[in-house]
């Protein structure tokens, strides 16, 4: 009985270190995080609640090993599901590269890919998630091609530039693989949009003839969302960032281009930007716009020890920030670690005394049975 009681007892041990690394420890870490102070209303208009996170690159068939795949899509969904728990956005935006291989796979695999996207980072009812589109989307400039752009647009009604308005907030979402300014198809359609959408935003104003222009709740500078971060040498810029390395960037590779950044400022005049890529955090109190960014790390631990998210709250004149910290892979790994010797050895010490009192009492039967037998 007492060794059952034993291999019980173990078995909860190991289930409980389970339970705790893979469930518990993320709102035990994500509980530290807060929403960033709110806001006063503007015109009676509160201020709107967003979760911001980039990079989260699903794996595929070519380069995802299945265990690799496994338990990195476990983390994401496990930080992602009690990150919503825990703070309940009004909306949420994945700043681009949403697959790996979006760019290489099949329709097939394609679907796969959205299916699984879709159960990982489910959200409740009224709660909107927008995807940006990145390069491992759909490609970089010189490689994505109509169909790769198509399929993506179908699945996530973003490919080009889009506005997304909340109670007088407003959010510019930028393909950034179409601000090349190489006059193609798809970085013409999104100039043409830009334009569009700065029509909007002077109407807003109260500029220009607007009698068949989409008419805003209320006229706030809009914010920025895209993929690579507006134009910058190196992240030597950043009031605060986390890469371990600081490399000079390429324009239209790691960052965008000056006349790209440019002309989002002449069309746009925005108030605030966030983006990805560099899988790094980077604060920048002014960029090139003399606008303040938020370059979002990697939200998968393949690409980050330390993943990160943000939370924003913004009003139409007014917006507050901060960035939450998601458990460390090496603190997982220590937990593990520590848990499983410190399990192992009150295992070992007490069937070492399971063992002993069996010992005792076998020597007490033999002492007892040379007794009746003289």
């Amino acid at each position: 009985m007492k060794l059952k009681t034993l291999f019980f007892r173990l078995l909860l041990s190991i289930v409980s270190l389970v339970v705790f690394n893979e469930f518990v420890v993320y709102y035990v870490v994500l509980l530290k995080c807060q929403w960033p102070s709110k806001p006063a209303a503007v015109n009676g208009l509160e201020p709107v609640s967003v979760m911001l996170l980039a990079d989260t690159h699903l794996l595929g068939p070519v380069r995802g090993h299945w265990f690799d795949k496994l338990r990195r899509e476990w983390q994401m969904h496990r930080a992602f599901q009690s990150a919503i728990t825990l703070f309940q956005p009004e909306a949420i935006f994945i700043l681009g590269d949403v697959f790996d291989e979006g760019n290489w796979v099949n329709q097939k695999e394609f679907d796969i890919y959205v299916d699984r996207f879709r159960k990982l980072f489910h959200t409740p009812r009224g709660v909107a998630l927008h995807s940006i589109v990145g390069n491992h989307d759909i490609g970089f400039h010189y490689a994505t091609r109509p169909n790769l752009v198509q399929r993506f647009g179908e699945k996530f009604n973003n490919t080009g530039v889009s506005l997304i308005s909340m109670r007088g907030v407003h959010f510019v979402a930028i393909n950034s693989i179409a601000m090349e300014g190489d006059g193609c198809y798809l970085c013409e359609k999104a100039e043409r949009e830009l334009k569009s959408i700065e029509t909007i935003f002077k109407c807003g104003k109260g500029i220009g003839q607007c009698k068949d222009v989409v008419k805003l709740e209320e006229y706030s500078r809009p914010i920025v969302l895209q993929h690579f971060p507006m134009y910058r040498e190196s992240d030597k810029e950043c009031q605060e960032h986390d890469s371990p390395e600081v490399d000079l960037y390429r324009e239209r590779w790691e960052v965008l281009s000056k006349e790209s950044t440019d002309l989002i400022g002449d069309l746009l005049n925005p108030r605030l930007a966030f983006s990805g890529h560099s899988h790094h955090y980077c604060h920048m109190v002014q960029n090139r716009l003399k606008i303040e960014e938020y370059t979002l790390p990697s939200f998968s631990w393949r690409n980050k020890n330390n993943p990160s998210f943000m939370l924003a709250r913004i009003s139409l004149k007014e917006y507050t920030v901060s960035r939450c910290r998601m458990p460390e892979e090496n603190t997982i790994v220590t937990i593990y670690l520590v848990g499983g010797i410190l399990i192992l050895l009150g295992s070992v010490f007490k069937l070492g005394g399971f063992l002993g009192q069996l010992g005792s009492f076998l020597c007490r039967g033999r002492k007892d049975y040379k007794k009746l037998t003289k």
